[in-house]
């Protein structure tokens, strides 16, 4: 009987893969025609993956040119630190040494933010004070129309310059946006237009989900950062932990990613992070079946609810009423399950 089991072919399911084995990582270094600039401090610029190295090259070639600032277009979902690659990007440039400015445009009304930028009689604009700095703006497609119209202006202006070969004393102007095409309405054109203007010298960054390679690497570099950040000695993910982290679609980015670690980091002694650590959210995220010991529903459904709740806050610069219009929800009923958390000491941030 067992000689016949052994001549049976029988299909046999290949073994799981193997968990991810972290190598040492080398000290990350720009070098461009201007400094060198160290990336080790920027999750933004560590991976394996090729968005990363298409990224560190793009900066490369933008930072070559020292006498031309083309203004500059970064693509990307929210969470995924455009900043970050703005300031590097004004780190590896000639002008390295005059200022780099970070305009929210969510905090901030239609009249205040054109003063702001452009200025206001007897009162000069960021445009005229940032000498030949670097001035990042976000939410490109969400500024009012008018200072989509003065932008798309002032960058072909510098364009008729560089072509003239005239100097321009102006600083190099870098925005984000989470660009969909297929969002475009009539009320928005000019925004749309304004992101065709920029094409040419723009930077789609891919979210995690789509570059999951990188995960166990930015993992394990904000992990260190956090440890040092709380007084905490080594902390070390475990390959079973690395493997829930990779798998995870991680809405929110490397903010969500780095809130996680903060919360595991936080609540640990300094030892292995085992995936019993991460949020159950995170662990269930493709649960086949459900493990003997059982899960708790209720905390699973609060989780759940609890990150719904952040990322439509989040994706609404922290406005309630369009946060109930995407949930679904009366802004009553948002302020009620809003409260509800924070009395449970599961404060909704964003």
């Amino acid at each position: 009987m067992l000689q016949e089991a052994v001549r049976t072919e029988v299909a046999i399911p290949p073994p799981p893969p193997p968990a991810p084995r972290l190598q040492p990582r080398k000290p990350l270094t720009l070098v461009t025609a201007q400094r060198a600039v160290a990336l080790d401090e920027f999750e933004t610029f560590v991976g394996v993956s090729p968005n990363v190295a298409a990224l560190k090259e793009f900066i490369a070639v933008q930072s070559s040119d020292r006498e031309i600032s083309h203004a500059i277009l970064l693509i990307g979902e929210r969470g995924l630190r455009q900043e970050q690659i703005a300031r590097v990007l004004h780190q590896a440039s000639a002008h390295w040494s005059q200022p780099f400015m970070s305009v929210n445009a969510h905090g901030l009304n239609d009249e205040a933010l054109h003063a702001l930028l452009f200025g206001k009689p007897g009162q000069k604009g960021m445009l005229e004070t940032c000498g030949r700095g670097t001035i990042f703006i976000n939410e490109l497609t969400q500024l009012p129309p008018l200072i989509q119209q003065r932008f798309a202006s002032h960058i072909e202006e510098l364009r008729w310059r560089a072509y003239q070969a005239t100097a321009a004393r102006a600083p190099r102007l870098v925005f984000a946006t989470a660009y969909d095409p297929t969002g475009m309405r009539a009320e928005n054109r000019i925004a749309y237009g304004l992101v065709e203007l920029l094409k040419s010298q723009s930077f789609t960054i891919k979210p995690l989900r789509e570059r999951s390679e990188d995960i166990p690497f930015i993992a394990k570099h904000l992990t260190e950062r956090i440890a040092r950040r709380l007084h905490k000695g080594p902390h070390e993910l475990t390959p079973a932990a690395l493997r829930v982290l990779s798998e995870y679609d991680w809405e929110g980015n490397l903010d969500e990613l780095e809130a996680v670690l903060e919360a595991a980091v936080a609540g640990t002694q300094p030892a292995q992070l085992t995936e019993d650590l991460l949020p159950a959210r995170l662990r269930y995220a493709t649960l086949k079946s459900i493990p003997d010991n059982g899960v708790n529903l209720p905390h699973l459904m609060d989780e759940y609810e609890h990150n719904l709740l952040s990322t439509a806050l989040r994706q609404t610069g922290g406005n309630q009423t369009k946060a109930s219009a995407l949930l679904g929800l009366r802004v009553q009923t948002l302020n009620m399950k809003l409260k509800r958390f924070k009395e449970l000491g599961m404060e909704v941030k964003w």
